[in-house]
């Protein structure tokens, strides 16, 4: 005699309906694996499509570099001071790592600017500019722009 013969029916009925919604649950992850599985393989594709394009883009900005061009700002291109922001970055994780990295790239910004290259929330960037206004490590102009101070 199984186990289930001596339940009460009610208890029957639970756990019936318990494995029915194991079943559906079961049925439902099979089919998000199904969906994860295929994006996986769009993924794939979109990768092999673009891997000459990157390739090239390597090329051309290996180019630039052995001519001695650069897209960053001259906080940046010294390796002693690159590696003195990647400490400070490395100390204020976060918020205030975006906004060093943004004012790396680009120079003197506003703090709607900063907000949006760090994609936070308005109230984020300012309590992040007093910590780094705090560690002394950015000048504030009176046209509002913030930048880094040169090491």
């Amino acid at each position: 005699m199984s186990t289930l013969a001596v339940l009460p029916d009610r208890q029957q009925q639970q756990i019936e309906s318990l494995r029915q919604a194991l079943a559906a649950a079961e049925e439902e992850l099979r089919q998000e694996r199904a969906k994860n599985a295929a994006g996986f393989e769009g993924i794939r594709d979109l990768r092999r499509a673009l891997q000459p394009l990157f390739s090239a883009l390597q090329k051309i900005y290996g180019e630039i570099e052995a001519v001695g061009g650069s897209s960053e700002p001259s906080t940046g291109a010294d390796p002693r001071k690159r590696a003195v922001w990647e400490a400070w970055k490395t100390k204020m994780p976060g918020i205030p790592t975006k906004i060093i990295d943004a004012l790396l790239l680009h120079g003197a910004l506003t703090q709607t600017q900063l907000r949006i290259h760090a994609q936070c929330a308005r109230s984020s960037v300012p309590n992040a500019v007093m910590q780094l206004n705090r560690a002394g490590l950015i000048n504030k102009s009176a046209d509002g722009k913030i930048s880094l101070k040169e090491l």
